[in-house]
C-alpha cells in the first residue's frame, strides 16, 4: 500500500500518454481514437485590429467554450492582430532588418504578442482545455519569410501529453533578413502539412469568402466552395487595418495548399455565437469550403 492510501480504495486510474498515428487521428491515454482538428483563431477575431494591444476577452472566452467538443484532439494557432501588425508594419518589421533602431521595435512586439497569447491561454484553461503555448520559433527556423525547417516532435511531445499546443503569428529570427514576421497561417499550413488533421478550421471575422468585400457591398455573395480558379475572379479589397503577412489572394492561395493536408478545410464566422461550435462538431454551418486544387 502506497503511503497515505486508504485501505480498501484503490487509486484512481490514470490515463495513458496518447499515441499518434499520422493519419487524421490518434489514440489518446483512454485507448479512444480521437480527431485531429486544426484550428486558427483570426486576430481580427481576438483582438481590434483598429485599436493597439484591444483583447476581445469576451468572444475568445465563448470561442473557447465553442471548441470545447474538439479539445482531445486539437490543435490551435492564433494570430496577431493588434498586437502584432500595428507596430510591425509602423517599424517595418516586415521587411527585415534595416538598422539597430528596429530592435527595440522587434523587442516590443514579441513581448506584445506573447502577452496576447497568455491571454488565449487563460481563456482555454478556463474553459477546461489544457492549452501550452509553442512560439514559432520552437518548432522552425526562417530564411526570407519562409519556413526553412520545422520540427513537428515539439508538438507531437505536447500531444502525447494530452495537452492543446497553441502557436500563434510572430516576429522570428531569420537567417537571410536577420528577422521577419512567422503569419498564424504560415504555421498552420507547416502543421497541417506535418499532421494531416481531418479538419482546418480558420475562423473569421466574415461569413466566409465573397463575390466582393462585404463590409464595402451590400450585394456580395457568399462563395460556399473555393476553387483555385474562383480565387483570381474575386475582386477583393486589401485589409483596412495594418497587417504585416500578406494579400488577402496571398491568404487565400495558402488556405488552396493547406486543403491539400486535410479531409476539410473551411473559413466560419467568429463573430456569431455557435458557428465554430457547429464546425468542430461536423454539423451543417455556413462557410465557405476550400477545395485542394
Amino acid at each position: 500500500m502506497s503511503i497515505g492510501a486508504t485501505a480498501g480504495r484503490s487509486e484512481p486510474r490514470r490515463p495513458q500518454c496518447p499515441r499518434y498515428i499520422f493519419s487524421k487521428s490518434f489514440i489518446n491515454g483512454y485507448g479512444n481514437r480521437v480527431t485531429m482538428i486544426l484550428v486558427k483563431l483570426g486576430g481580427s477575431v481576438i483582438t481590434d485590429k483598429s485599436r493597439l494591444r484591444s483583447f476581445r476577452r469576451s468572444a475568445c472566452e465563448r470561442l473557447a467554450q465553442e471548441l470545447r467538443p474538439a479539445m482531445d484532439g486539437l490543435m490551435l494557432v492564433h494570430g496577431a492582430g493588434s498586437f502584432g501588425h500595428i507596430e510591425a508594419k509602423k517599424h517595418s518589421l516586415h521587411m527585415g532588418y534595416k538598422d539597430d533602431s528596429q530592435i527595440e521595435h522587434v523587442a516590443a512586439v514579441q513581448r506584445d504578442v506573447r502577452e496576447l497569447n497568455l491571454m488565449v491561454l487563460e481563456a482555454l484553461i478556463g474553459k477546461g482545455i489544457r492549452a501550452v503555448s509553442i512560439p514559432p520559433a520552437a518548432s522552425a527556423t526562417f530564411r526570407a519569410g519562409a519556413i526553412k525547417s520545422f520540427e513537428k516532435g515539439v508538438f507531437e511531445s505536447v500531444i502525447d501529453l494530452g495537452l492543446t499546443p497553441v502557436s500563434f503569428g510572430d516576429v522570428v529570427p531569420d537567417e537571410s533578413m536577420g528577422f521577419s514576421i512567422c503569419s498564424g497561417d504560415l504555421i498552420m499550413e507547416a502543421l497541417a502539412e506535418s499532421f494531416k488533421p481531418e479538419l482546418v478550421v480558420f475562423c473569421a471575422d466574415v461569413d466566409g469568402v465573397y463575390d466582393k468585400d462585404p463590409k464595402l457591398f451590400r450585394d456580395a455573395v457568399l462563395i460556399p466552395e473555393l476553387q483555385a480558379s474562383t480565387v483570381k475572379k474575386i475582386k477583393l479589397s486589401e485589409s483596412r487595418h495594418a497587417d504585416v503577412t500578406g494579400s488577402i489572394h496571398g491568404k487565400l492561395e495558402r488556405m488552396l495548399a493547406i486543403s491539400q493536408h486535410c479531409e476539410k478545410c473551411m473559413i466560419v464566422n467568429g463573430n456569431v455565437r455557435g458557428r465554430l461550435e457547429k464546425a468542430v462538431r461536423g454539423d451543417e454551418v455556413e462557410s465557405t469550403v476550400v477545395l485542394p486544387r
